[in-house]
């Protein structure tokens, strides 16, 4: 028998084992080859054309920029993940680089200088940009997202005005905010929004969350200040310490201020006709609130002069009142605009009626009436407060349903503070719903109640338009002197969440939380 020998078995081995050297060699190189190549494959790919300077007919909301008549005419073009600018003359001034991969593009003047940028969506080898941090030897070799900011000139001049290099997520879609075009929107694959904002030296994140609380009645009775004016040298922080961390950590905390602010201890008063020392005012400021529904049955407690000293002294704390209006103004305002995180939010306040009266006849725009006319002596239709109401006219209706239209049209989110219903009563009552209805129409996307001094139910209701309003009927009393029951010893906080979302900014969370109103 012939003896193979050793060497020769050995080699035969590694023949037999060389195709499958080279399999896993072709595969180490493909799964490098793909790793340094991947792109995810659910990311979309833009091509677009528009005017970065000179075309009247740019609209800012498409990323296309509005200027001067007498600007050159300079064109972004996007196609095939590559970008090109061409200038008023035709020539190509700028290509995007090779290596380089275009989803999205925007134009803006995101520093707000007064010139414009390109907000460019891309993907290229690599995590650094034009500089790397001096502890980084080499750059990455895979494909990753990035955000490049480029000035434009008028004469189609590109220059690199700043990198990231890490956004900390991948975008699918890009857009610029539609009532600040100096913000911009980055939604992920599970529809995550995050918003940029230029500061300083490069593009931030901001919160594209706004967390609202609102109370209840905040009515100083007799007993209340009278404590304070014995036990508390004069101030009222005691009143507001037990709600401090929820006040504090909301971006927004309001309260229904029932009773009027006065600046003579001689217009001081409690219950029937309210009159609270400033100093309730400071302990509301120290606090941390930030609005004020000043629109209720107690507002001319104290005449014109109440009206008068509290909206002056809202105004120099820095408050927003909304509701009532100082006596000298000309112009009625139906609601008054705040901001938060890139939202703007309108906030609107009503009062079926006051004590004394309806007074818009001779101060048409210093109290917010809801349709319908409050009499004290005459008519039909008795309300809690001993007054006599008339039916709401289709003209005034159409006016409340107009102001909210109009300010849906300016704010990003619309929320109404209502003084309804009746007294000490939980069920919700049919002129109640009416006015939900009205505010429905209009496109109001919270309404928040007082008035009753009890909890009422809290529901979301459909729109005519498709959207839905949330609803809470009455949060009852928040900080009082109504022992009489149970019910007007508790109340609730109102707790919602609204976010940026790529098709608009929307409630995503609600709750109703129940608290202790009784002051002692």
């Amino acid at each position: 028998m012939e003896l193979i020998p050793e060497k020769f078995k050995a080699k035969k081995v590694i023949m037999r084992l060389l195709p499958f050297f080279g399999i896993a060699v072709a595969v180490c190189v493909i799964f490098v080859f793909v790793r340094n190549n991947y792109i995810p494959a659910w990311i979309g790919w833009n091509d677009k054309e528009m005017a970065v300077y000179g075309d009247e007919n740019a609209s800012p909301d498409e990323g296309g920029v509005e200027s001067s008549d007498n600007a050159s005419k300079v064109i972004v073009k996007l196609g095939k993940k590559k970008l090109e600018v061409v200038n008023s003359s035709g020539e190509t001034t700028f290509i995007s680089k090779k290596d380089f991969k275009v989803q999205d593009v925007l134009v803006t003047d995101i520093d707000r200088d007064g010139d414009n940028e390109m907000i460019v969506l891309l993907w290229k080898h690599g995590k650094y940009g034009m500089h790397k941090p001096f502890w980084v030897e080499k750059d990455e070799k895979n494909y990753s997202q990035h955000v490049f900011i480029y000035d434009v000139d008028e004469d189609g001049k590109v220059t690199e005005k700043w990198c990231a290099s890490d956004m900390g997520l991948v975008a699918g879609r890009i857009k610029l905010m539609e009532k600040n075009n100096s913000i911009f929107m980055m939604e992920d694959k599970d529809k995550n929004c995050t918003l940029w904002m230029w500061e300083g030296w490069g593009v931030k994140t901001i919160d594209n969350k706004v967390r609202v609380v609102a109370f209840g009645d905040n009515l100083i009775h007799e007993p209340i200040y009278e404590y304070a004016r014995n036990k508390e040298k004069g101030e009222f922080d005691f009143l507001y310490e037990p709600f401090l961390d929820e006040i504090q950590s909301a971006d927004i905390a309001a309260l229904n201020a029932e009773t009027v602010l006065v600046d003579k201890d001689s217009m001081v008063g409690g219950y029937p006709s309210f009159g609270s020392p400033s100093q309730v005012g400071e302990a509301i400021r120290r606090a941390g609130f930030d609005v004020v529904s000043c629109a209720n049955n107690h507002a001319l407690d104290r005449g014109i002069q109440g009206i008068d000293t509290t909206v002056d002294f809202y105004k120099d704390a820095e408050i927003t009142c909304v509701g009532i209006q100082n006596s000298t103004d000309t112009e009625y305002r139906p609601y008054e605009l705040i901001s938060r995180n890139g939202m703007r939010i309108a906030l609107f306040s009503y009062t079926y009626g006051t004590n004394v009266g309806d007074i818009s006849g001779d101060y048409p725009n210093v109290v917010h009436y809801l349709p319908g006319k409050v009499e004290p002596e005459a008519g039909k239709n008795e309300t809690a407060s001993g007054g006599m109401k008339e039916p709401a006219t289709n003209e005034q209706e159409n006016k409340l349903i107009s102001d909210i239209q109009s300010a849906r049209k300016e704010a990003d989110f619309v929320i109404v503070f209502v003084h309804w219903g009746e007294e000490y009563q939980q069920d919700v009552t049919e002129e109640q719903k009416h006015i939900a209805d009205l505010f429905a129409q209009g496109g109001a996307d919270v309404v928040i109640g007082t008035h009753p001094h009890v909890i009422q139910k809290t529901e979301t209701m459909n729109r005519p338009d498709g959207g839905k309003m949330l609803v809470y009927y009455s949060l009852g009393n928040f900080r009082a002197d109504q022992a009489q029951s149970e019910e007007t010893k508790r109340g609730a906080e109102a707790a919602f969440t609204i976010a940026h979302t790529y098709d608009g900014v929307a409630l995503i969370d609600y709750e109703t939380k129940e608290i202790d109103a009784y002051w002692k």
